[in-house]
């Protein structure tokens, strides 16, 4: 079964010239796992998402010995990509593999 992925996406609006105007995004669902001060996942999605449906987009954040953040890296999608789209389930988060 083949997911329509831009149906998770959040809503943009554009110009008349097609530029993206940023303004006029929606608000998107915010979840953060914490440890300490340091936001160690980071996860979006539309409004009303489900925490345990796939439509979540995750990032995890590493840290140095200084707490600053190092990298940002994302999620192995079920196609074995690296992805930043909106294809994960939040309270999945520690169990993805982050490359």
């Amino acid at each position: 079964m083949t997911r329509n992925l831009a149906l998770n996406r959040p809503v943009g609006r554009y110009s008349a010239q097609g530029e993206l105007i940023q303004e006029f995004f929606i608000e998107e669902a915010f979840r953060g796992e914490y440890s300490g001060t340091n936001l160690i996942y980071a996860g979006f999605a539309i409004p009303g998402a489900n925490e345990g449906t796939a439509v979540w987009q995750i990032s995890q954040i590493t840290y140095d010995g200084s707490n600053n953040p190092i990298s940002i890296t994302w999620p192995v999608n079920d196609s074995g990509m690296v992805s930043n789209d909106y294809e994960f389930a939040w309270s999945d988060r520690s169990t993805y593999t982050y490359a």
